[in-house]
C-alpha cells in the first residue's frame, strides 16, 4: 500500500471515531467501514462499527461486526458485551446472560454488562439477584442516572417505596426531563402517600421548576393510572413542548395518543422517536399498529420487515406481520408467518390464537376440520376450563346473560345481534355487557340502554374478568370475539358461567375450547351431519342464526345500473382478507365470460396506492383484465352503502364468505352470488340467501359459481325486477325480524339452560 493510501485509511480511521463521538453514527458508518476494510485500526474498527451501526437501529448489519470484534479482541469486555445486548434485543434472553458473563470475566467492573445482567434478573422475577448486580454497578459507577433508575424500579417491585422516591428524585435533579425516573417517581409517591399527595406534591415541585419536563411527566403517569386520559395527554404536550429533542418524550405522548385512538397524530412522535432510539422494539411494533387502524397496511407491512431484520424473527413481529399479510390478502404468506411464530420457543399461546385469526381464510387449510384441530391445539396450551361456578338451579327463573365483546356498538357485531338481543323479553332475560373496547356511537347506547350492567373491561386481565363475571351472578355467557381482534378465549377457560355459548365474532368455526358448551347456529350454516366439525354443541335456531338491523337512513335502492350503462358491473365491498388467489381467477373467468363487464372492489386497505399496486399485481397474475377493474377505498358507512347504487350483482368471496357485506348488499337491492363451503365462515352468504329466500344464487362449485354469475348478468329484466323489490322482501324476511328472532333465540337460550339443571354438573 502506498503511503498516501496508508494515510487516507488512517484518516478514515480517525475521523470515524471522531463522528461516532460526535453523535453522529450515520456519518461514522462508511469511514469505519472503509478503515476496517483496510485493517486500519484492528478489531476496535469492527467494533466502533459495530457500536454505530447499532445506534441507527441497524442491528443485522451490527452483530456481524461485532462478532468480528470478538474474534480479534478476545480479552476485552466490550464485544461480548454488545452482542449480549443485541441479543437481548432479539428476545434472546440466556444468550445475552452468557454474553454479559463472559464481559465480566473480562472485565469485573465492566458496569454496563452488570446492569444488563441485573435487569434481565428484573425481568425473570429473581428481584434480589437484580439488586445484587446493581448495588455493586452503583458501587464502582456512583454518579450514573441510569443505576439510579434501576434501582428505583427494583425498590417499587419491593414494596419500598421511599427508597424509590429518593432515587427516582436523585435522577431528576441531575436530568430533569428523564421519563423513567418520573414515571416511577409517580408511581411510588401514589402508593407511599395517596392520589391527592403525590399529585400535589408534583405539583408543587413543578411550580418550583417550571422548565423541568419531568414534573409534567409525573403528573401525567398519575393520571394515566387515575384513567384520566385527557388530563394525560395535556401534561405530555407539556412535557414535550419543554423537551422537544427528547426522544423518551416523544416516545411517551406518541404511545399515549396511539392508545387514544388519536393515529394521525402519534404516527410523527413515534417515527421521530425511532430515529432517535431505534433500538426499542416496542416503538417499531406501536408504529405498526396506528398504521393498522389506519387501514395503512403495507405502510405496516413495511414497518414490520424492517423491524424482523433489526431485532429478528421475534413472535410479536411475526404475528402482526401474519395479520398484515392476511389484511392484503396474501393469505398464504400469512399462514406460514404465523406458523413460524407457533414455532418460536417463545410463542406461546398468543401464536395460535393468531394463527387462527388468520386460517379460516386460507384457501386449503381453512376448512372445517382443520379449524377445529387448530383450535384444539388453544385448548390444550390454555389447559382445562376450570369448574362451573354454582348457580341456583331453576329452569324458569330470570336469567342473567354476560355479552363478552369488542364490538358493542357499530360493527359487525352490533349490526347482527342487537335487534335480537333487544327483543329478548326482559321479564326473562337481564343483561350485563363486559365491553372489551369502548364504543360511543349510537349502536352503543342502544347496548347500553338493553343492558341492566356495563363493564368496561379491556383492561383487565382474563382472570379478572372472569372473577368479575362470577361476582355478577352471570348464568349464562354469550361470547362475542373469538379469536379476533380484542377476543378473550382465556376467560372462557375460566368458566365463569355455567352456561357458555359462541355467538357473532370472528364466529368463524369451532373454537375448538372445553369452555364453551353451545355454537349457536342454524340448518344452513351448520346441515345435519356438520357436528363431526365442532367441539361445541350446536343449538341450531329455527331460522338464520342472526338478525340484520338495517341501518335506517339506508339510501333509497337505485335503479339497476347495468340498463343505463349497457353493461353489468360486478362488486365486492369485502376486506382483502377474504379474496384469495382462486377468487380472482374465477372472478377472471366470470369478466372474461362477459367481456364488456366491470368489477369494482371496494375496501379500507384500498385507499392506500401501494396496496391498490400489490393487489393491482395479484390481479394480473390470476388472468383478471386489470383495465376493467376499480380498486375503491374505503368510506363512511352512508357513503358505503349508497355504493351499491353502482353494483348489479355481488360477488362473495371464498372460502370466508361475507356476513354483514351480504345483508347491506340485499338490503341495498344488490343479490350476491356466493359459495359454499363446509366452515362455519365459510356459510355465512348461504344463511342470509336462504333467510331472504334467495338460495337459488348459491353454488355448490367454483364452475357453477361462474356460470351463476354469468347466466344472472344475462337476464337483465329479471335482475331489475328483483332489485327494485328486495328490500321489501328483506324486510319481510325472518332475516329482520326482531321479534320474530328473539323468541326463538329466547327459547334456545332457556333450552341450553334447563338442560344445564337437568342434568349439568359444576
Amino acid at each position: 500500500m502506498l503511503a498516501s493510501d496508508r494515510a487516507a485509511e488512517t484518516e478514515a480511521w480517525r475521523s470515524g471515531l471522531a463522528a461516532l463521538a460526535a453523535g453522529a453514527p450515520a456519518s461514522a458508518v462508511p469511514l469505519l467501514q472503509r478503515a476496517a476494510a483496510a485493517g486500519e485500526g484492528g478489531g476496535l474498527a469492527f467494533l466502533n462499527l459495530g457500536l454505530a451501526l447499532m445506534q441507527l437501529g441497524r442491528l443485522d448489519e451490527a452483530e456481524p461486526a461485532l462478532a468480528q470484534a470478538a474474534r480479534m479482541l478476545p480479552g476485552h469486555a466490550e464485544p461480548p458485551f454488545r452482542l449480549g445486548t443485541l441479543a437481548g434485543l432479539r428476545g434472546e434472553a440466556e444468550q445475552a446472560a452468557r454474553l454479559f458473563v463472559t464481559a465480566l470475566a473480562h472485565d469485573p467492573g465492566h458496569v454496563p454488562a452488570l446492569a444488563a445482567l441485573a435487569m434481565l434478573e428484573e425481568a425473570a422475577g429473581r428481584l434480589e439477584a437484580a439488586a445484587g448486580l446493581i448495588a455493586r454497578a452503583r458501587a464502582l459507577d456512583p454518579s450514573e442516572p441510569e443505576l439510579e433508575v434501576v434501582a428505583a424500579r427494583l425498590a417499587l417491585a419491593r414494596g419500598e417505596f421511599g427508597v424509590a422516591c429518593d432515587a427516582a428524585m436523585r435522577v431528576l435533579a441531575l436530568r430533569p426531563d428523564h421519563v423513567g425516573a418520573a414515571r416511577l417517581l409517580a408511581q411510588a409517591w401514589l402508593r407511599r402517600d395517596g392520589a391527592a399527595a403525590a399529585l400535589a406534591g408534583i405539583a408543587a415541585r413543578a411550580r418550583a421548576v417550571p422548565d423541568a419536563a419531568g414534573w409534567a411527566v409525573a403528573a401525567a403517569e398519575l393520571h394515566g393510572l387515575a384513567g384520566q386520559p385527557a388530563a394525560e395527554l395535556a401534561e405530555l404536550r407539556a412535557a414535550l413542548a419543554l423537551a422537544p429533542e427528547n426522544g423518551e418524550l416523544q416516545a411517551a405522548l406518541g404511545l399515549a395518543l396511539a392508545d387514544a385512538g388519536h393515529d394521525a397524530e402519534a404516527e410523527p412522535l413515534l417515527r421521530a422517536a425511532i430515529a432517535a432510539r431505534p433500538s426499542e422494539l416496542d416503538l417499531r411494533n406501536r408504529l405498526a399498529t396506528v398504521l393498522w387502524t389506519s387501514h395503512r397496511v403495507s405502510a405496516m407491512l413495511e414497518v414490520l420487515e424492517e423491524a424482523i431484520r433489526a431485532f429478528g424473527p421475534q413472535p410479536i413481529l411475526l404475528l402482526n406481520q401474519a395479520l398484515a399479510l392476511n389484511a392484503l390478502g396474501e393469505q398464504a404468506a400469512a399462514l406460514d408467518t404465523a406458523e413460524r411464530a407457533v414455532a418460536h420457543p417463545a410463542g406461546g399461546s398468543q401464536a395460535l390464537i393468531t394463527r387462527m385469526a388468520v386460517q379460516p381464510y386460507h384457501p386449503q387449510r381453512g376448512h372445517a376440520a382443520a379449524l377445529l384441530a387448530s383450535g384444539r391445539a388453544i385448548c390444550e396450551r390454555l389447559g382445562p376450563a376450570a369448574p362451573a361456578p354454582a348457580r341456583p338451579r331453576d329452569a324458569d327463573r330470570r336469567l342473567r346473560i354476560g355479552l363478552l365483546s369488542g364490538g358493542l356498538g357499530q360493527h359487525p357485531v352490533g349490526w347482527l345481534t342487537l335487534a335480537g338481543l333487544e327483543a329478548l323479553p326482559e321479564a326473562d332475560f337481564e343483561l350485563f355487557a363486559y365491553s372489551l373496547k369502548p364504543r360511543k356511537d349510537a349502536m352503543a347506547g342502544r347496548f347500553r340502554a338493553r343492558c341492566a350492567a356495563w363493564r368496561e373491561v379491556g383492561a383487565l386481565e382474563d382472570a379478572a374478568i372472569a372473577a368479575l363475571m362470577v361476582e355478577d351472578g352471570i348464568d349464562l355467557l354469550l361470547d362475542l370475539g373469538g379469536y379476533g381482534d380484542g377476543g378473550r378465549p382465556g376467560v372462557l377457560q375460566q368458566r365463569p358461567a355455567p352456561v357458555q355459548i359462541k355467538w357473532v365474532g370472528m364466529q368463524n368455526g369451532s373454537m375448538g375450547l372445553d369452555g364453551l358448551d353451545w355454537m349457536l347456529t342454524d340448518a344452513w350454516e351448520t346441515p345435519p351431519g356438520f357436528e363431526r366439525f365442532y367441539a361445541e354443541r350446536l343449538l341450531r335456531l329455527p331460522d338464520g342464526y342472526v338478525c340484520y338491523a338495517p341501518p335506517p337512513a339506508a339510501p333509497p335502492v337505485a335503479p339497476l345500473p347495468a340498463l343505463a350503462r349497457g353493461h353489468v358491473t360486478f362488486g365486492c365491498f369485502n376486506n382483502l382478507a377474504k379474496i384469495t388467489p382462486r377468487v380472482l381467477q374465477v372472478w377472471g373467468r366470470i369478466l372474461h365470460g362477459l367481456p364488456e363487464s366491470r368489477l369494482v372492489l371496494r375496501t379500507h386497505a384500498l385507499a392506500e396506492t401501494a396496496t391498490r399496486e400489490r393487489v393491482a399485481a395479484r390481479l394480473a397474475a390470476a388472468g383478471v383484465p386489470v383495465e376493467r377493474v376499480t380498486l375503491a377505498g374505503g368510506v363512511p358507512h352512508q357513503a358505503l352503502l349508497a355504493a351499491y347504487g353502482e353494483v348489479d350483482i355481488a360477488l362473495d368471496p371464498f372460502p370466508y364468505a361475507g356476513g354483514l357485506t351480504v345483508c347491506e348488499a340485499l338490503w341495498m337491492g344488490v343479490p350476491v352470488v356466493a359459495l359454499a363451503g363446509d366452515s362455519f365462515c365459510a356459510r355465512h352468504a348461504v344463511s342470509h340467501l336462504s333467510n331472504v329466500g334467495l338460495p337459488d344464487w348459491v353454488a355448490r362449485s367454483e364452475a357453477e359459481y361462474v356460470d351463476l354469475a354469468l347466466a344472472r348478468a344475462g337476464d337483465l329484466p329479471a335482475l331489475a325486477g328483483l332489485r327494485t323489490g328486495l328490500r321489501a322482501r328483506v324486510a319481510a324476511s325472518p332475516l329482520t325480524d326482531a321479534p320474530r328472532f328473539g323468541r326463538a333465540l329466547a327459547a334456545a337460550l332457556r333450552g341450553a339452560w334447563r338442560e344445564w339443571c337437568e342434568g349439568g354438573t359444576g
